[in-house]
């Protein structure tokens, strides 16, 4: 046998064994990356208004409440989403924990039942009415669908970049109050 068909055969067989099992790293990819930047901004609507967002309710620019962080599988990214201290109605505690891993969103009501600023938002929310999470990242992520034990919990794609998490008819905002949304 020549020179030329032995390195033919060892590199058919080098080629047959790196092809074989599942090495295929599609598997592994999860829909967020560990390490992204993601911003948030908060909106709400009221039925039959307008969406805005929650700055705007203190009459400041949209983005004056955004806020960033990195995901981390070990920490929690927004774990007082919402909180803004010295507005005209006096310090305001963090709504939720809002918790990111690699393939699910989490959420957890903060407030206390007598907190001075949420006791007045707490209750079911009727048809019309919308509290929106707009998650932006700063690459593209990997989400295709979502699955919610919550029927009142949706999660909108609005591109490659960004999603955002809809809360809207029949959710029961009150203290205790958790969900996840898992991502695909």
């Amino acid at each position: 046998m020549n020179v030329t068909k032995v390195l033919f055969f060892v590199l058919l067989g080098v080629l047959t064994f790196s092809s074989c099992g599942n090495d295929d790293d599609t598997d592994d990819i999860q829909p967020l990356s560990e390490g992204v930047n993601i911003t948030l901004r908060n909106t709400l609507q009221d039925p039959n208004e307008d969406e805005q967002t929650y700055a705007s309710l203190f009459m400041l620019a949209d983005d004056a409440f955004d806020e960033s962080d990195t995901l981390s599988n070990s920490t929690s990214e927004f774990a007082t989403a919402l909180a803004q201290p010295g507005t005209p109605f006096g310090d305001i505690s963090g709504l939720y924990n809002i918790d990111f891993t690699e393939n699910n969103i989490s959420f957890t009501m903060l407030p206390s039942a007598d907190d001075p600023f949420w006791q007045n938002v707490f209750g079911a929310f009727p048809a019309g009415k919308f509290d929106r999470y707009y998650f932006t990242f700063a690459e593209s992520h990997n989400i295709t669908g979502f699955s919610s034990a919550n029927s009142s919990v949706n999660l909108r794609i609005d591109s490659d970049k960004v999603i955002v998490v809809e809360i809207g008819e029949g959710y029961d905002m009150n203290p205790g109050i958790s969900f996840t949304v898992s991502l695909n």
